[in-house]
């Protein structure tokens, strides 16, 4: 692809994802009262993922972010609801997040396709299952300022795995991502999966190697005193922290709630999962042994019909997706009567190798 075109793709995106983020904005409700959340008064575990509460603060008693949301807020038409500081911060941060959740995903897309065909694909897929995860709910249409941060720490760490950067990498994000969100301890299973891949194989003895225990032990004794001093500080706040397994049984026994059910990850989870084989990457194939980890952690402490919950598994269910449908494609150039259409593509990859290379 030509750079001018990479160009205009590029703003082209940009463009997307502000208007998801403001989509976003508009039409969900916030869960989170912003003013108690700053002063640490929320109700927990919510005010115990406090890493946004800084941003917060500044977006508060910011002069500057003040008189740039003014003209803003007297637009109704565009912007329907209250444009304060607050706000504002929040767009921009869940741009960038988006951006880098993006760049991420395609990085680890790129690296683990045979011929990168789909390569202008992987973000518009992306911002289609954040939609559909984040927005696109009948009931429970809720979000949470550390939603979007929190999808961007975890494509940053599935990048980080996937490249097999030293680990203190992983363990320093690890650790400022967990101030955002507890689910971060779903990236240590994660992170043994990624080591015990060998061979092009997973072996699973490999996951109790001293090496990896080595980096996942620290940080989950670091994650469970981050807990209990959180209960120790917000001792006081009211708290919603409790199993939600009597509402997610009631969910999945009700098919009203299953269309929003399988909304979670633009309805990819279960052709991921069913396609799974088409995935010649074993890497990102043994990641999927994550599914049912993160399902069973969400069944009894989130709630299943805010799909939200699954927000963080984007990356991987987009980029397996894309995986997929491209082996499918190669599948069908590989027919004889295809052959002219495989070499074509061919060449086109090689093209593209050649101009990334340099």
């Amino acid at each position: 692809m030509s750079r001018h075109k990479r160009i205009c793709l590029i703003v082209v995106y940009v463009f997307a994802t502000v208007q998801f983020v403001w989509c976003y904005l508009w039409l969900t409700r916030p869960y989170v009262n912003t003013l108690l959340y700053e002063e640490g008064r929320e109700r927990m575990p919510f005010q115990g993922r406090s890493l946004m509460m800084l941003p917060m603060r500044w977006a508060h008693e910011s002069i500057v972010l003040a008189w740039l949301a003014r003209p803003l807020a007297k637009s109704h038409f565009w912007f329907p609801k209250p444009v304060s500081p607050e706000v504002l911060v929040q767009a921009g941060i869940n741009v960038v997040c988006l951006l880098v959740a993006g760049y991420m995903t395609t990085r680890i897309y790129q690296a683990s396709s045979r011929r990168r065909l789909l390569t202008p694909m992987v973000y518009p897929l992306l911002l289609v299952a954040c939609a559909a995860t984040y927005v696109m709910h009948t009931v429970q249409n809720f979000r949470f300022v550390y939603d979007l941060p929190s999808l961007a720490f975890f494509a940053t760490a599935m990048y980080l795995m996937y490249f097999r950067r030293h680990w203190i990498y992983f363990a320093g994000l690890f650790v400022i991502a967990t101030l955002n969100r507890e689910t971060t301890l779903l990236l240590l299973p994660l992170f043994l999966l990624n080591e015990a891949v060998e061979g092009g194989r997973l072996r699973w003895s490999r996951m109790l190697r001293v090496q990896s225990l080595g980096v996942v032990v620290p940080l989950a004794l670091f994650w469970a005193g981050w807990q209990i001093f959180l209960r120790h500080v917000f001792a006081g706040n009211v708290s919603e922290f409790y199993p939600r397994i009597d509402w997610n049984v009631k969910s999945l026994l009700f098919p009203q709630a299953w269309p929003q059910l399988m909304s979670a990850c633009g309805y990819l989870l279960v052709f991921v999962v069913v396609m799974r084989r088409r995935i010649r990457d074993p890497r990102l194939e043994a990641w999927l042994w994550l599914l049912p980890i993160w399902f069973g952690f969400m069944f009894v402490y989130g709630i299943l019909i805010e799909t939200r919950v699954f927000g963080e598994l984007i990356p991987l269910i987009v980029c397996a997706t894309v995986l997929i449908v491209e082996e499918g494609l190669l599948a069908q150039m590989m027919m004889p009567n295809r052959q002219p259409a495989l070499e074509l593509a061919a060449s086109v990859g090689t093209s593209m190798g050649a101009r990334e290379a340099a």
